[in-house]
């Protein structure tokens, strides 16, 4: 290695540089019964989520480049990893809700996939819907997902408090439903989750949903 080279490898740190995201653009102009007002602010901070993790990505990259050992370093860590969970996982999962809620609300495919799984799993769709509705009255804020496993075929709903606890590993998310306040509360008054629900539902693309089961 000649000296230039050799200078450049000891300046610049190793390993690649940070993923960086940009944030999609989704267009809700069919969607009915949420507001405008709500669906712009719901977006714009969606956009929040993308910057913050790509933040992240920065200071974690510089951190794994540092040998340092002391507390005050490994407290900022395991600050950055915490923090950068909530903010990847915002970002991943206002990416579900957004891309199927198109304003069509097209029934399921009879005999697709995703029907199949919820026949299984729940007896049909409108026992897999009551489900998604006991959940969406836990207190405080978070998602209800359906996960799906690929190998049964099976699904199963759950509650995730903020972006994070209750997430099932190995699993693949194929529906998503925000109850943050943030989602419904321009719109709807703090017991109506139900009605909110309902209009997620006659908004919903299942066949984007029915996409990702394959």
């Amino acid at each position: 290695m000649n000296a230039t080279r050799q200078a450049r490898a000891e300046a610049e740190p190793a390993g690649a540089p940070p993923e960086q995201f940009t944030a999609r653009k989704f267009d809700l102009s069919g969607v009915h019964g949420l507001s405008k007002h709500a669906i712009d602010l719901h977006l714009a901070l969606y956009e929040g989520y993308v910057k913050e993790t790509n933040s992240l990505l920065g200071h974690l990259y510089e951190a794994t480049q540092s040998d340092s050992s002391s507390t005050a370093e490994q407290l900022r860590f395991d600050g950055l990893v915490r923090r950068f969970a909530f903010e990847r996982n915002g970002m991943a999962l206002h990416e579900l809700f957004f891309e199927a809620l198109d304003g069509r609300g097209v029934a399921p495919a009879a005999s697709g996939v995703f029907m199949e799984a919820l026949d299984a799993s729940y007896g049909g769709f409108d026992a897999w819907k009551r489900d998604v509705l006991r959940l969406s009255r836990t207190r405080g804020v978070g998602w209800v997902l359906t996960f799906r496993s690929a190998g049964s075929n099976r699904v199963t709903n759950v509650w995730v408090d903020d972006h994070r606890r209750g997430l099932l590993a190995g699993m693949k998310p194929i529906a998503a439903f925000d109850f943050w306040e943030h989602a419904y509360l321009l719109d709807f008054k703090p017991g109506e989750r139900e009605k909110y629900l309902q209009v997620l539902f006659d908004n919903y693309c299942w066949d984007i949903v029915e996409t990702r089961c394959q």
